[in-house]
């Protein structure tokens, strides 16, 4: 798998990627071929930092046949990242069901609530990683595990039918 040395730089610098908020490193498509000629999550990958530490991302087009990986400001400041500095990254498929780390919590409550894993599985798998990483983002356990239940009686009670503002609100009604 592949070991790359890139700069950081923003996403409107030569990509037709909007997210002018973000930094990303340019990945060149030879690099990555073998990696997104798998069947199942192809563009998912856990991206190795500077040999510190790992992300999980997706690899983007960038509309000119290459690719870039998002850097968001929560990991540039997590590795000291700065914007134009060379990064070291070591790219290896995800092969996780959700491309990114499964909770415990989430695990727990699906082995004691059956109709809260089979309500989530009938989300698309962008969602399902979308309301993985809310669970996974606190950093105690209770709080996880309370996010982990709050998000699945949601989903039970509105059948599935995800709507982010309508799930906030109901988290927010619920910590009250």
């Amino acid at each position: 798998m592949p070991t790359l040395t890139l700069p950081l730089t923003t996403a409107n610098d030569g990509t037709e990627y909007g997210a002018v908020y973000f930094n990303v490193l340019k990945i060149p498509a030879a690099a990555v071929r073998e990696i997104l000629d798998r069947p199942h999550n192809a563009n998912r990958v856990v991206c190795r930092i500077n040999g510190e530490g790992v992300i999980h991302r997706g690899l983007m087009p960038d509309g000119h046949g290459d690719y870039i990986l998002l850097i968001s400001q929560e990991v540039k400041k997590q590795f000291g990242l700065a914007d134009g500095e060379d990064v070291t990254i070591h790219l290896t498929p995800d092969d996780s069901d959700y491309g990114t780390p499964l909770p415990a919590e989430a695990a727990e409550l699906w082995e004691i609530d059956p109709e809260a894993r089979e309500v989530f599985h009938t989300l698309t798998p962008g969602k399902q990683r979308n309301l993985l990483l809310l669970i996974d983002k606190l950093k105690r356990p209770d709080s996880r595990a309370k996010k982990a239940v709050q998000i699945h009686e949601y989903l039970k009670a509105v059948n599935g039918k995800l709507d982010y503002r309508e799930l906030n609100a109901w988290i927010k009604a619920d910590n009250r």
